[in-house]
């Protein structure tokens, strides 16, 4: 049985995982990498697995709860992206949920795509799985 998310801050991190669960869903399946990453995430954000369980077998039960401060909106920018960049390609379905998230987020839609490359080339540059802090 499902348990209501009651506390804020628990519905903002359930919320970041859900959506990088759809996001890893697009293309109707997640793959060994897309799991990898969210369990990483689901690590760093002190998710349990039970919980973890939840957002996978029903992603509609999680209501998602944006970030207000602009580092943990960065950092949840960065997971997305990072989970796209994991397969080595850029999926066009994948980039245009990428960028209905970061309008969620507040970001303007004449930047998205220059952070998001922004993110890529640092990504690039590092390990790719999603360690923002």
């Amino acid at each position: 049985m499902n348990q209501k998310i009651e506390n804020p801050q628990d519905s903002q991190r359930l919320g970041q995982l859900k959506n990088l669960v759809m996001l890893a869903s697009a293309d109707e399946r997640i793959t060994d990498s897309e799991m990898a990453v969210l369990l990483a995430v689901a690590s760093r954000e002190n998710i349990t697995p039970e919980q973890f369980s939840q957002v996978i077998e029903d992603p509609d039960s999680v209501s998602i709860t944006l970030p207000e401060d602009e580092d943990t909106k960065l950092a949840y920018m960065r997971d997305m992206v990072a989970l796209m960049m994991i397969d080595g390609e850029l999926d066009e379905q994948e980039l245009a949920i990428c960028k209905l998230y970061a309008m969620a987020l507040g970001y303007r839609g004449s930047i998205i795509d220059g952070m998001i490359a922004g993110v890529v080339d640092q990504l690039d540059a590092e390990d790719p799985l999603p360690v923002a802090e």
